[in-house]
């Protein structure tokens, strides 16, 4: 069983593929092995895939989509076997530009150390979908009515 410790580090080394991804590249598929558990779950607004494989091709697809990529960590929180991280990701991607979104990932780990799911939750309507050219300006809209009105 993972000790707190363990959790820890194995967070550090999680979150580390992400805030080096633009500089060091898509790890390779053996230090997948290392960090994943072979079913591992990656979810966010727009995935939501398990193996390895499809991790793989998806941190390839992030790196290439979206340049100047750029992950900065600004808290965690870790329990027993979970860390909670609230990060920043700023890069441009082609049909918005400049691009940032503020999120939270729920990590999970198992009892080996080794990450079995990777939960991202952030808001795609807002930071991304709002901000693409004719489908932001009926969001933007729809948002508004929404709204109370402004005093």
């Amino acid at each position: 069983m993972a000790t707190a410790d363990d959790v820890a580090q194995a967070c550090s080394d999680w979150i580390s593929v992400f805030t080096r991804l633009s500089t060091d590249g898509v790890p390779s598929t053996n230090r997948l092995v290392q960090l994943t558990t072979e079913d591992v779950r990656f979810r966010d607004p727009f995935n939501d895939l398990r193996g390895r494989e499809a991790l793989h091709a998806l941190l390839i697809h992030t790196l290439n989509q979206i340049q100047d990529q750029r992950v900065e960590v600004r808290d965690t929180a870790i329990s027993e076997h979970t860390a909670y991280v609230k990060w920043e990701m700023t890069g441009r991607i082609a049909v918005i530009g400049d691009w940032k979104v503020t999120g939270m990932s729920e990590l999970q780990f198992a009892k080996d150390g080794r990450l079995m799911a990777h939960l991202d939750y952030w808001d795609a309507a807002t930071d991304f979908y709002a901000r693409l050219p004719v489908l932001g300006r009926i969001i933007r809209f729809v948002a508004s009515k929404a709204s109370p009105p402004k005093q």
